[in-house]
């Protein structure tokens, strides 16, 4: 028999503008949630700069390296008490969220009986969840958190997926070389990389770690990585990449789609970073609608042999829990001035009318049946070096200027699925800002083993899911 547990996932993307990070780059404040994640689901767009070499030439995978071992460095120093033992006061999120409708003034849409809302394990976190409406669609304004971003790996050129790897925990597995022909990286063990690289800590105990590193997938800019904690990896099967190039020529790895699938137990998981065509000129969002077309059309995954009755889904959306992150670089159809207004006004709900990825779901062009949580925060894209302005300020009219946008987005499929919360960083480390989000998921376990779970989250507390107000800051243009 089949039963529901909850599992707590950390979704994060950050186009990181093509620089390298530095040894001293402080990640915790983006990734030390409180209380932590049961998975980290981090990705990254333009790791090195999109130029002909990176693009035509050899992988650059050094700044994989170098963000892997930032990232592990991360979430394994400081070890915390285990979340099944108790809670502490859980970091505050400024909106939360249940099923949402796509439009920004949908409302909250009850679930019907033969959704996971009424299981047992769901119980508290809908009670938790029942706010009164002027609480749940108020516009809290966000905490401002000075934070870095995430993801890492190794190697890839544009369209391929690998079925040449060993499921995790099964008997016989070895580290993967890292350079396989294809550069995916799956790992058995807790610790990511088998040999050692410049940045990664020499003094690490892999029997130790509380995070490892179980797959990691570049191709030229795009790097996705996924990250469990130590207790789950035995559980963790069927990992498979897919990888889609929508670049140049429209199939080089420039601009494209990395999709990772696994199973955890009985639930399988697809985890897709994505990096659409950019432009703001009049139907360049159409050409992004045909990127995600193309990308769930493409993404194949090979089925695994020797499984059992393992589900083993071969496409995108035949996937239990689906997450979608990535700079879509879906723009603002306003004006340069008139956007300007808006954004110093902090008027987000008129700028967001004028988004092309709400104008184009809702006309359903693209995404058809996936969420999106309310957006609270202010544009994440284009900011002038190391500041808190946006570009743009003060070049002449004729000049090239970027329209303030929310380029960096995440979106989620399935039931099962709760978001409780879809917030922003602001490291001034590149032009774009990091989105991250958490999520509370469902996973199916078999009833014996079930007894013997304590590493998943089985509540949320209250004061998780409770929408907080601070000042955000005086957003400027450059």
């Amino acid at each position: 028999m089949l039963l529901p547990y909850l599992c707590r996932i950390f979704a994060s993307t950050w186009n990181v503008g093509g620089k390298c990070p530095s040894r001293g780059l402080d990640l915790d404040d983006w990734l030390h949630s409180s209380p932590p994640a049961d998975i980290y689901v981090l990705g990254f767009q333009e790791i090195v700069p999109l130029n002909a070499g990176n693009v035509l030439g050899t992988e650059d995978n050094v700044p994989a390296k170098k963000w892997v071992s930032l990232i592990r460095r991360t979430l394994n120093k400081n070890p915390e008490p285990s979340s099944h033992g108790g809670y502490r006061t859980p970091s505050p999120v400024p909106d939360p969220v249940v099923e949402l409708d796509a439009d920004f003034e949908g409302s909250l849409r009850r679930q019907d009986s033969s959704s996971f809302f009424h299981r047992r394990s769901f119980q508290n976190l809908s009670r938790s969840l029942r706010v009164s409406g002027n609480d749940m669609f108020s516009q809290p304004r966000l905490d401002r958190r000075f934070s870095v971003c995430d993801p890492v790996n190794i190697g890839g050129r544009p369209s391929d997926f690998d079925g040449n790897f060993q499921c995790i925990g099964s008997p016989g597995d070895e580290y993967m070389d890292e350079d396989t022909s294809n550069g995916a990286y799956f790992s058995p063990f807790p610790y990511g990389y088998g040999t050692s690289t410049p940045m990664e800590e020499d003094d690490e105990q892999p029997n130790t770690s509380r995070y490892c590193l179980v797959a990691s997938k570049q191709m030229v800019g795009i790097f996705l990585t996924v990250w469990v904690r130590s207790e789950i990896r035995n559980d963790i099967r069927n990992l498979k990449v897919s990888c889609v190039g929508r670049g140049l020529m429209g199939y080089l790895g420039n601009k494209g789609s990395i999709s990772i699938s696994m199973s955890l137990h009985h639930t399988t998981f697809c985890f897709v970073c994505c990096h659409l065509t950019s432009g703001e000129k009049e139907g360049d969002e159409l050409r992004r609608n045909s990127d995600v077309m193309e990308i769930l059309r493409k993404t194949r995954f090979p089925r695994v042999r020797g499984c059992g009755d393992v589900k083993s889904p071969e496409t995108i959306l035949e996937h239990d829990r689906i997450l979608w992150l990535g700079d879509l670089n879906y723009r603002i159809s306003l004006p340069y001035s008139s956007a300007k207004v808006l954004v110093e006004t902090h008027n987000w709900r008129q700028l967001l009318e004028r988004d092309q990825l709400r104008i184009e779901r809702r006309c359903g062009h693209v995404f058809p049946g996936w969420k999106e949580g309310r957006i609270y925060f202010p544009p994440t894209y284009k900011y002038s070096f190391n500041s808190d302005r946006y570009s743009g300020y003060g070049v002449r009219p004729k000049e090239k200027r970027r329209t303030p946008a929310w380029c960096d987005r995440i979106l989620w499929h399935g039931t099962g699925l709760i978001q409780l919360s879809y917030v922003r960083g602001e490291s001034r480390f590149s032009d774009h800002r990091p989105v991250y989000s958490i999520f509370m998921a469902e996973v199916e376990i078999l009833q014996q083993r079930r007894r013997n779970m304590g590493y998943f989250s089985s509540r949320v507390e209250v004061e998780e899911l409770l929408p907080y107000s601070h000042s955000h800051g005086n957003l400027k243009f450059y």
